[in-house]
């Protein structure tokens, strides 16, 4: 399919845009702007103080912050505390406070006892619709950096209550979801990133002042040395072509799967470049087409389906986001009439298109003094997030009735493959290999993050290799394709396709990364070793690599280098990864290390109850201490999990033995039997207790 951009019908005109800045500027030429650096908002604010404290209450100038219980909008009941919320998967989330911070707490019900605590460090929201939270593990060297993850609730403005944060009643992530560049770059300003799915070394708090107008650097030091009023140094959106201010705010408020072309990242987009130069974004066919739904960040594709914004094209008003939004200042700030104005500039009885007609008025000057947004932009709940209500941007005469929040996502649910299209499109179209990669990329993120068909697969290689084959060379395509391979069982195939990734892109970590996991699939566990080391050196920030590496090692038997590789990823993130805790005991307790290896899967246990293979190996351990009574807590509690986890139901069965209950033990041993027929140790152990 050819990728194309979606724009919309026919028909009228609004008011001009608001100007940016107090600089009157035009657009940067490419080149001029490649040395240019960001100096940060407190550079911008010494010229330009009122706006920025303008900027600074608006919702993107609140995009993230501390938590400050001084000006919180949460609620919590008596003695700090909020309501407990709990997930489909048994856990359960109580927020409160103590002191100045904000905690999240976590227990299970079939688990009394069990609690998990964890601080706040970082909120992500203006509070104009929700507040989510963030925190951070540093492995006790913040000065050098921090993984962040997602936190089980959210703040929900509008309807004042606190429930699992988005996507979480889809499957509860609990305190480990991972904060991606993607996803903090439009939060805040450029956050300083290390190669890995969520270290950061600094993060900024709310959106800057550089996101919609580029690096100031330039511009500060003209105007130091006494610059004229007019600066082109400085990119101002108000003095941009149409299609080029669209791409300023479409940089966050256009979400789907992002491919971005080579070299490029969710940081490097700069204002005044065509954002089809940075970056494609592909949704489904149907969620762009549909008339109800839309999602949290839609707001310039639906206003882009507008009769409104598509007759202003052309003419010396052509329609953009700040026709009627000022992003300066704070829609409550606004005059009460400010969008009807907006509205009556072109559909006023002195404006020059038709006037409104709104059936209950009698006359034009009437018609106009009632709500032009409630009329035709209709408020909806999004289908990406649940408890709030946006207004859709696709203007319309007759748009349909209003609706309440729903956030069921069934875009992107059903047993066919969806058809994706590129909404970030412009420009010269894409040669058909070029869309055949971007495609392939956007359609296996789809396949990964929220579609998971299998039909999808052979669409994905076959796309690549017609890619591939054209002479297009991009690493992360080769990567996909031995990914979208080895999903397919074409184990072989995909470490061939994995391995010339690598051999091509050496310095790409992500090749070798994957190369590893291929070969661990594959039973070549030497091999995986070596290229997940590979990883871990390329891009030592990348935790999951250290885990990786660590497994690869202990199948291969080298488990003092397993211990080491396992040890460095807990010291890095120690507030993640229950495997890799699990992994260090395992390998400590074959090293002979007991009591290291009882501290390490006591950790395990504590971050993930429901792990069943560190319960069984911290019964292991008690059980080769001789504590009896311990190690079948831990293989009854690993059954509650996994009825059916043979090595639980097995060593159950020993203990069972040796207190005697041979009834029992029998059954534990016929039970591990039924679930494999092979098992010789229960076979064993069933005929020493023979009747």
């Amino acid at each position: 399919m050819s990728v194309r951009l979606l724009v919309s019908l026919a028909v009228a005109v609004l008011a001009s845009a608001y100007a940016l800045s107090a600089c009157r500027s035009a657009a940067p030429e490419p080149a001029a702007d490649a040395s240019w650096t960001y100096v940060g908002d407190g550079a911008c604010q010494q010229c330009h103080a009122d706006l920025a404290a303008s900027y600074a209450q608006t919702g993107m100038g609140r995009s993230m912050s501390r938590f400050d219980p001084a000006t919180a909008p949460e609620r919590f009941g008596p003695g700090g505390a909020g309501p407990v919320v709990c997930a489909t998967d048994g856990y359960c989330y109580q927020p409160f406070v103590r002191g100045d911070t904000l905690f999240q707490r976590e227990t299970r019900p079939d688990l009394p006892g069990y609690e998990r605590v964890e601080a706040v460090d970082y909120v992500v929201g203006s509070g104009n619709a929700t507040r989510s939270y963030l925190m951070a593990a540093s492995g006790g060297d913040a000065a050098h950096g921090e993984y962040l993850t997602e936190m089980p609730l959210t703040w929900y403005v509008e309807r004042s209550i606190w429930d699992l944060s988005p996507g979480y009643r889809d499957g509860n992530a609990r305190f480990d979801r991972p904060i991606t560049l993607d996803c903090l770059t439009c939060h805040n300003a450029r956050p300083a990133h290390e190669t890995s799915q969520n270290f950061y070394t600094d993060v900024p708090l709310g959106i800057s002042c550089e996101r919609c107008h580029g690096p100031g650097s330039a511009h500060v030091a003209a105007f130091e040395s006494g610059g004229e009023p007019t600066d082109t140094r400085i990119v101002n959106p108000a003095a941009l072509p149409t299609d080029l201010q669209l791409d300023v705010c479409q940089q966050c408020h256009l979400t789907g799967e992002t491919v971005y072309a080579p070299g490029e990242d969710a940081t490097t987009y700069r204002p005044g470049r065509p954002l089809s130069a940075h970056r494609s974004v592909f949704a489904t066919e149907a969620s762009v087409e549909d008339p109800v739904r839309f999602g949290i960040a839609s707001h310039a594709e639906r206003m882009m389906q507008s009769a409104c914004f598509e007759g202003s094209l052309g003419t010396d008003r052509e329609m953009t986001c700040t026709t009627c939004h000022d992003p300066h200042t704070p829609t409550a700030q606004l005059p009460a009439d400010h969008f009807n104005q907006t509205c009556a500039s072109c559909h006023g009885p002195s404006a020059h298109l038709d006037a409104c007609s709104r059936p209950d008025a009698e006359t034009p000057t009437e018609a106009v003094t009632g709500n032009c947004v409630s009329c035709h932009m209709r408020t909806a709940g999004t289908s990406d997030i649940p408890h709030v209500s946006f207004t859709d941007h696709w203007i319309r005469r007759d748009p349909p009735p209003s609706s309440e929040a729903t956030a069921t996502r069934d875009d992107v649910r059903g047993q066919s493959p969806f058809q994706l299209v590129d909404l970030a499109g412009g420009g010269d179209p894409p040669s058909a290999a070029q869309a055949d990669a971007a495609l392939a990329l956007a359609t296996f993120s789809l396949y990964e993050t929220q579609h998971p068909l299998p039909a999808y697969l052979p669409q994905i290689a076959r796309r690549a290799r017609r890619a591939l084959g054209a002479g297009v060379e991009r690493t992360d395509l080769r990567v996909v394709l031995g990914r979208a391979l080895s999903e397919m069982d074409s184990l072989t195939a995909a470490q061939g396709v994995l391995a010339e990734a690598v051999a091509r892109d050496p310095a790409d970590p992500y090749a070798a990364f994957w190369l590893g996991i291929v070969e661990s699939a594959r039973g070549r566990h030497t091999e995986a070793a070596d290229a997940l080391a590979e990883a871990v050196r390329l891009a030592p920030r990348l935790t999951e690599a250290r885990v990786r590496l660590g497994t690869a090692l202990s199948q291969a038997g080298r488990y003092e280098e397993a211990a080491a590789a396992f040890g460095e990823a807990v010291a890095q993130d120690p507030a993640r990864h229950a495997d890799a805790w699990n992994g260090l005991g395992l390998a400590r307790f074959r090293l002979g290390q007991a009591d290291a290896a009882l501290t390490a899967l006591r950790r395990s246990v504590a971050l993930d109850p429901r792990l069943p293979t560190s319960r069984v190996n911290l019964g292991a351990a008690l059980l080769n201490s001789g504590d009896l009574d311990g190690a079948r807590a831990q293989f009854e509690a690993a059954l509650r999990f996994d009825p059916e986890e043979r090595a639980a139901l097995g060593n159950l069965g020993l203990i069972l033995a040796r207190q005697g209950k041979t009834a029992e033990a029998r059954a534990r041993f016929e039970q591990v039997l039924r679930l494999d027929p092979t098992d010789a140790r229960a076979r064993a152990a069933l005929a020493e207790i023979a009747p």
